[in-house]
C-alpha cells in the first residue's frame, strides 16, 4: 500500500512538472481572455466554428454549405468536425472566444495524459507511464516545423484538429493492445477508432494500420482477426454518416499533394528531441540484441516500434494519394515518445536508481532544463495568437473595412483582397478570409482549399492582383500581376470589390479604368470593379460547349487562362447524364469553343442565401450560369437537373420562370446514415454481450 502511494505521488509530481511547463507557456490569462484568436489559419477556423455553432447545429446538421469562401464549398464534408464540436459544446458554458481558445489547445493538454493512460492500458508498470507523459514535452515544444502537426507550433498555425487526433490515437493504441490480449471491450475500441477519424484523417489512416500488427504476431490468428473485424467494422460504420459521403464526393475536391523538401536532418530530428530519439533507438537495439530480456517488455517494444515504422512507410506512400507527406512524419516523431519511455523505464528498474520512485520527478526536471533554452519563438507566437486580433496594430482599420466599407450578406457580390504579408499587422496574413464573419460578405480565398473545385481558379485570380502570390497548387501554374486581365475573371466570379494594401497595387488599380476607388481606410484602399452586374445568376450569351474528352479539371483550368473564351463555358456531363438541349461541340483547346449566340434581352432577378439560390427568369429553356461551386449535393426545382460547367460552376436550363437550387442530401448521405445506425446497433449488441460475459 505504501509503495503504491509513493508511486502515485511520484506520478503526480511528474504531472505537475509536465502541465506546469505547458501552463507556463500557454498562460491561462491569455487562454481565458475573451479575444478573437489570431495567427496562421486559426482565424479561418474561428469563422468555421462560429458557422457550425450559429447556423449548422441549430439547423440540425454538421455538414452543410459554406458560401463565404472559395466560391462556396461543403463545410465539414472534407474536413474534420470533432474539435469544432468540442468548441461548440464549450461555448454553452463559456464565451465563444474563450471556448475556441480552449478547443484549440485541447489536443495539446490531452496528449501527456493520453500517453500515460495508453501505456497503462498496454500493461506498462511504474515508472513507464509517468515517463511517457513527461517525454511528450520535447515533441510538443519542438520548433523544427510549424505545419507537420501535433506540436505546439503546428497547433498555433491552425492544425489543432490534427493535435487532437494525436491524443485520441494514443488512447486507441493502448485500448487496442489491451482489447486484443483480453478479447474484451471491442465496442470501446470501435468508439475510439471512430473518434480518431472524426478528429483527423491522417490519424484515421494510422489507426487503421495498427491492427495489422496483431495479425502478424498473435498465435490465434482467427480469433484475433474476428476481434479486429468487430473493432474496425463497428468503428467504420459509426463514421459512416461522414465517411461515406466523403469518399463518394472526393472527385469534387482539389488535390493538394506536397512532398516536403528538407534543408537538413535537424528538421526530422530537431535538437530538442535528440534525447527521445537516442533513447528510443537504444531501446530497439536493447530489445533486439538481448533476446533473453523480459518477454513482456520486449512485446511492448515491438508494439511501440511498429507505428514508427508504419508512419514512415505512409510518409513515402502519401504523395501518390494527393496528401501531405510530412503529416505522417510528425506521427513517426511522436511515436518515438512512448517507445523511449518504455526503454528508460526498463533502465531505471534494472539499475534500481533511488528505487525508481522519484525518477520521473528527476527526469522531468532534467527534461525541462533541456527544453527551455530551445523553445525560441513559441512564447511569442502563443502571445501573438491568444492576446487576440483586438490587440493588433491594424485591428481598428480592419474592423472598419469589414463593418463599414464592406458590410453586406451572402447575396452581396464577392470581395477579393491583395495577398500580402502586411495583413499580418491585422492578426494574420489570412485575415480577410474572415470577411464572411466580420462583414457578412463572401470572399474568394479560404483555408479549406481542398474542399472546393474552385480553388485553383481562386488562386489564379490572386496572382493577377498580387505581386508575390502564394500559388499553392503545383499542377496549376499561376500568372503575373495583371489587373486588366483580372477583370474578366472577376466578373466571372461575381467580384465587385478589391482590397489593396501595397503601394504597387493601389497605384495600378487607381490608374486602371476598369476599377474605381471607393474609400481609403488606414492602410487599405477599396476599389470597385466596374465590369459585371453583381448577380450570381446570369443567362449565358452563348451556348455552352459540350466537352466529352479529357480531364474536366485540367480542361477547365486551361479554358480559364484564356479570358477571350470565358463567355462560352465548357459543359461536362457526369456518367449517365443526358446532354442538355442547347450546346455546341467543343473541338479542343487548339480551336477553342464555337460562339453560337442566344437570344438577347433575358431578365433575371436572383436571391442567394447560405444554402439556397432562387431566381426568376423571363427566358425558360435558355442556359443560366450560377456562379457558385458545383457539387452533386445541390438540387434544383424548376429545372430538370444541374450541370457542371467551367470553371467549376453550375448551370441550369429552367423549365419554369421561378427556379430554386438548394443544398440537400443524396444517396451517399442516406447510405452513410444507415451505416452509422447499423454501427450503433452493433455497439449496443457488443455492450450487452460484454455485460453478460463472465469474468
Amino acid at each position: 500500500m505504501r509503495l503504491a502511494w509513493l508511486e502515485g505521488a511520484s506520478t503526480l509530481a511528474a504531472f505537475v512538472l509536465t502541465y506546469g511547463l505547458l501552463l507556463w507557456y500557454l498562460k491561462p490569462s491569455l487562454l481565458l481572455s475573451p479575444t478573437i484568436t489570431a495567427g496562421g489559419d486559426t482565424l479561418s477556423h474561428y469563422v468555421t466554428a462560429r458557422y457550425l455553432r450559429d447556423y449548422l447545429l441549430p439547423n440540425g446538421r454538421i455538414i452543410g454549405w459554406m458560401p463565404g469562401n472559395l466560391a462556396g464549398f461543403p463545410i465539414f464534408l472534407f474536413y474534420f468536425p470533432l474539435a469544432f464540436l468540442v468548441i461548440a459544446g464549450l461555448s454553452l458554458l463559456l464565451s465563444f472566444p474563450v471556448a475556441f481558445k480552449l478547443g484549440t489547445v485541447a489536443g495539446t493538454f490531452a496528449l501527456p495524459l493520453a500517453t500515460l493512460v495508453s501505456l497503462r492500458w498496454i500493461g506498462c508498470r511504474f515508472p513507464i507511464p509517468a515517463l511517457g507523459a513527461i517525454l511528450t514535452l520535447p515533441f510538443l515544444l519542438n520548433t523544427g516545423n510549424t505545419m507537420w502537426g501535433g506540436n505546439i507550433p503546428s497547433t498555433l498555425a491552425g492544425e489543432f484538429s490534427h493535435s487532437l487526433s494525436f491524443a485520441l490515437l494514443m488512447l486507441f493504441q493502448g485500448a487496442l493492445y489491451k482489447g486484443v490480449r483480453t478479447r474484451r471491450r471491442a465496442g470501446w475500441c470501435a468508439v475510439l477508432f471512430a473518434l480518431v477519424g472524426f478528429a483527423h484523417g491522417y490519424g484515421l489512416v494510422a489507426a487503421a494500420g495498427l491492427g495489422v500488427y496483431f495479425l502478424a504476431v498473435e498465435s490465434d490468428f482467427l480469433a484475433t482477426l474476428v476481434y479486429l473485424v468487430r473493432v474496425y467494422a463497428t468503428g467504420g460504420l459509426l463514421l459512416g454518416f461522414w465517411l461515406v459521403p466523403l469518399v463518394a464526393y472526393l472527385h469534387y475536391t482539389t488535390g493538394f499533394a506536397i512532398s516536403w523538401k528538407f534543408a537538413s536532418l535537424r528538421e526530422i530530428f530537431p535538437t530538442v528531441m535528440w534525447p527521445t530519439v537516442a533513447i528510443a533507438a537504444a531501446t530497439i537495439a536493447w530489445a533486439s540484441w538481448h533476446k533473453q530480456a523480459d518477454r513482456e517488455w520486449r512485446r511492448w517494444v515491438h508494439y511501440l516500434t511498429y507505428p514508427v515504422v508504419l508512419s514512415v512507410l505512409l510518409y513515402f506512400i502519401t504523395p501518390r494519394l494527393n496528401l501531405v507527406d510530412v503529416r505522417f512524419l510528425a506521427l513517426a516523431q511522436f511515436f518515438l515518445t512512448p517507445l523511449a519511455a518504455v526503454g528508460l523505464g526498463r533502465l531505471i528498474t534494472r539499475v534500481q536508481f533511488a528505487s525508481g520512485l522519484w525518477a520521473p520527478l528527476l527526469i522531468g526536471t532534467l527534461m525541462i532544463i533541456w527544453i527551455v533554452p530551445q523553445v525560441s519563438f513559441i512564447p511569442d507566437w502563443i502571445r501573438w495568437n491568444y492576446e487576440g486580433m483586438e490587440r493588433k496594430p491594424w485591428w481598428r482599420y480592419y474592423l472598419v473595412v469589414n463593418t463599414v466599407g464592406l458590410a453586406g450578406g451572402p447575396h452581396s457580390p464577392r470581395v477579393v483582397y491583395e495577398h500580402s504579408v502586411l495583413h499580418d499587422k491585422a492578426g494574420t496574413v489570412r485575415a480577410f478570409e474572415a470577411l464572411p464573419l466580420f462583414s457578412g460578405r463572401p470572399t474568394l480565398e479560404g483555408a479549406y482549399m481542398q474542399s472546393s473545385p474552385s480553388s485553383p481558379f481562386v488562386f489564379y485570380i490572386q496572382s493577377e492582383l498580387t505581386e508575390i502570390p502564394s500559388c499553392p497548387f503545383l499542377p496549376y501554374h499561376c500568372t503575373t500581376f495583371n489587373p486588366t486581365q483580372a477583370l474578366a475573371h472577376l466578373e466571372l466570379f461575381n467580384v465587385k470589390e478589391v482590397i489593396a494594401v501595397t503601394g504597387k497595387a493601389k497605384v495600378a488599380l487607381a490608374s486602371n479604368p476598369g476599377y474605381r476607388e471607393e474609400v481609403e481606410i488606414g492602410p487599405y484602399k477599396i476599389f470597385h470593379v466596374r465590369q459585371g452586374n453583381g448577380q450570381y445568376v446570369t443567362p449565358l450569351p452563348y451556348a455552352p460547349a459540350l466537352a466529352t474528352q479529357g480531364d474536366w479539371k485540367r480542361l477547365a483550368y486551361d479554358w480559364f487562362r484564356k479570358p477571350e473564351w470565358l463567355e462560352v463555358p465548357l459543359l461536362f456531363l457526369r456518367p449517365g447524364e443526358p446532354s442538355p438541349p442547347v450546346t455546341v461541340p467543343f473541338r479542343g483547346l487548339g480551336e477553342g469553343p464555337v460562339r453560337q449566340a442566344l437570344s438577347p434581352g433575358c431578365q433575371v432577378k436572383d436571391a442567394v442565401g447560405n444554402e439556397e439560390v432562387r431566381f426568376e427568369t423571363d427566358c425558360p429553356g435558355r442556359p443560366h450560369l450560377i456562379k457558385i461551386s458545383y457539387h452533386p449535393k445541390w438540387r434544383v426545382e424548376g429545372a430538370d437537373r444541374i450541370y457542371l460547367v467551367s470553371p467549376s460552376f453550375m448551370a441550369v436550363y429552367p423549365t419554369a420562370r421561378h427556379v430554386r437550387l438548394f443544398f440537400g442530401d443524396r444517396w451517399p448521405d442516406y447510405v452513410g446514415r444507415s451505416a452509422s445506425g447499423l454501427g450503433l446497433m452493433l455497439l449496443v449488441v457488443a455492450w450487452v454481450a460484454e455485460r453478460r460475459r463472465p469474468g
